[in-house]
């Protein structure tokens, strides 16, 4: 059978059995055809020229242009679309994306309508729009929520937005402020304009894990099928799982159980080598934090490979560097900051795992701002007190204290001045980026090179909830794509065989889709020994009744076709009435949305039981 049954397909079907002279069940597969027909759906998507409609409308069929393919910006860019281009949805055959001529920056609102001809064929809009709402762009608005017509506003290309925002800020750069500013811009627009403001989310259409690309893809298809989803936060990047993981991990999603994933993880956080970890030497400008990471590294100043150093301030952007002692560790070199507290706000510290805090002077409120900013966000750090032979030849009366004395006041000032600002077992280190050996770099090294494993278990455990996410959410998209066609079969079963028991068929797709999330009992119980967690702890998780035995009656219930009234009488009348047929008709739409929604719910189910038995308390 083919990956869906189509009209043609149905069509053919029903000729077979009207050349049998079989008038019942082909009358049943038209009324299955007019069905079919009744959940087709339309939703157009439209925006000015430029504004990244098509390469939306690409992502959400999952055919994204890759943002790393390299040849991509050396061909021509498209041909504006000019006249409506029809896309049928890889996993719901029933929904259409239509990509709708945009409109010149120029144009009349009153034109472009009319271009567009009769939007009643649609059953709701995506307005795409990758800068600020100009008056079309309201104006189309607002002739939408006139004719009744919801629509959902994307702002495209915030990756533009934030790669410009991050050059021109510098240290002061934080996305989540900016994302703010452009959320705030747009939702004062439309508050002006007394539209809704809770529909707009901020996505790119070429990185589709990121910003809110997944609940705009969730609101849409709640709009427009009727799915209820939960939404609970959007997906960073994966930096701390290896590619060797991800790929391991994603084949699951396309042919395996998800009670195999608790094994991958585990195994990650049992052998963390290939485990990366991202560690942020962070310091005011000046301080000598390039010349730490060479040092770190073992390469002298101006060799290939080395970080640029100099007298004042020379590191720009934020600049990655492999630690070769430790594999998988990574050192960013980064924009020296400013020193007021102002200044440490607006630094984006989600992205490390780990940060050498480095300062070449006595411990400042800059420092001090820094390090309750690393420990409000949960992260730990080493304290680097640099160019520490220049500190102690400066100080007065060098000459006469033994230097190991010096070194511990400036140790001990240090330690104290961090446990004021609430860390708790302060790390310190005294080093010279031009005498290797004569203080603590070696030191530094080794300690870098020791807590390296449990780092990276953390940096891993602070990435679980996201990992869980997008492949709940892959298996999820594997299911929902056989959906349509089982629920087509069930009615066809009924039209072929209509004395079998079609309860029996969905309660066994639906214990086959408890298997692939690992909801079933043989994969709860093999998750609980993997990840040494009570069997009852993970039974708790889960909500749905698809995932518990099923009665069939109750199954039943959902998915026939209400006996009308009027049939209902008429199988009472005497004499007349007798014949009637009062048993109950499968209806395909009840079955197809109820096997969506089991999919949606299992799933949920899904995502809380593996973050309970991976996530730590």
């Amino acid at each position: 059978m083919a990956s869906w049954l189509d009209e043609s397909q149905l069509g053919n079907l029903k000729a077979q059995y009207e050349a049998q002279n079989a008038k019942g069940p082909a009358s049943q597969i038209q009324a299955l055809v007019d069905c079919v027909n009744s959940l087709k759906i339309k939703v157009g998507f439209l925006g000015e020229r430029g504004a990244g409609v098509s390469t939306l409308v690409q992502a959400l069929l999952d055919k994204p242009r890759r943002v790393n393919d390299p040849w991509a910006y050396f061909r021509e860019a498209p041909e504006p679309t000019k006249q409506p281009v029809a896309h049928v949805h890889p996993t719901y055959p029933n929904l259409t994306l239509c990509d709708l001529p945009g409109f010149e920056a120029s144009e009349k609102p009153a034109v472009y309508l009319k271009r567009l001809g009769d939007l009643s064929k649609y059953s709701c809009f995506v307005v795409v729009v990758s800068g600020r709402l100009g008056d079309t762009h309201l104006q189309v608005m607002k002739a939408l929520k006139g004719k009744g017509k919801a629509f959902l506003l994307a702002r495209t290309k915030v990756d533009l937005d934030l790669h410009t925002a991050e050059r021109r800020l510098r240290f002061k750069y934080n996305p989540g402020e900016q994302l703010g500013l452009i959320r705030k811009e747009l939702t004062e627009t439309l508050a002006k304009n007394w539209m809704d403001t809770k529909r707009v989310f901020l996505v790119s259409g070429l990185e589709t894990e990121r910003y809110e690309f997944r609940h705009f893809e969730d609101s849409l298809e709640g709009e427009v099928l009727s799915l209820k989803r939960s939404h609970d936060g959007d997906l960073e990047d994966l930096t701390a799982v290896s590619p060797k993981k991800i790929e391991e991990l994603y084949n699951i999603c396309q042919s395996g159980s998800l009670a195999e994933v608790p094994g991958v993880i585990c195994s990650a956080l049992g052998e963390p080598s290939q485990i990366r970890l991202d560690v942020a030497v962070i310091g005011e400008a000046g301080c000598g934090k390039s010349s730490l990471v060479n040092a770190l590294r073992g390469v002298a100043t101006g060799e290939s490979g080395a970080a640029p150093t100099g007298v004042t301030g020379t590191t720009r952007k934020a600049t990655v560097y492999p630690l070769p002692l430790v594999p998988y560790l990574y050192l960013w070199d980064l924009p020296g900051v400013g020193v007021t507290e102002e200044d440490v706000r607006h630094l984006d510290l989600s992205r490390y795992d780990f940060f050498l805090l480095v300062a070449s002077e006595r411990y400042k409120h800059a420092h001090s701002c820094l390090a309750r900013a690393i420990a409000a966000a949960g992260k730990e750090a080493f304290f680097v007190r640099s160019k520490i032979d220049v500190d102690l030849e400066a100080r007065p009366g060098s000459q006469l204290c033994p230097k190991e004395e010096l070194q511990e006041q400036v140790r001990k000032s240090c330690m104290e001045a961090l446990k004021k600002d609430g860390v708790l077992s302060p790390q310190v280190f005294l080093v010279s980026s031009l005498a290797h050996e004569a203080y603590d770099l070696p030191l530094l090294q080794e300690a870098l090179s020791c807590n390296a494993p449990d780092l990276k278990r953390k940096a891993l455990r602070r990435a679980i909830p996201t990992v869980l996410s997008r492949l709940v959410r892959r298996k999820s998209k594997v299911l929902m794509k056989d959906v349509w066609v089982k629920a087509l079969q069930v009615c066809l079963c009924c039209v072929e065989k209509p004395d079998q028991d079609v309860t029996k068929n969905l309660m066994t797709n639906i214990a086959s889709f408890c298997i692939d999330l690992g909801l079933d009992a043989e994969s709860l119980e093999h998750t609980a020994q993997v990840t040494n967690k009570a069997l009852g702890l993970l039974q708790d998780q889960i909500r749905s009744p698809f995932a518990k035995p099923l009665d069939s009656k109750y199954v039943l219930s959902l998915i026939v076709k209400p006996v009308s009234l009027s049939t209902w009488a008429w199988g009472y009348m005497p004499y007349y009435g007798r014949g009637t047929n009062l048993e109950p008709e499968i209806s395909f739409e009840s079955t197809y949305g109820m096997l969506k929604q089991v999919v949606v719910e299992l799933s949920e189910d899904a995502e809380r039981v593996l973050y309970r038995a991976l996530v730590e308390e």
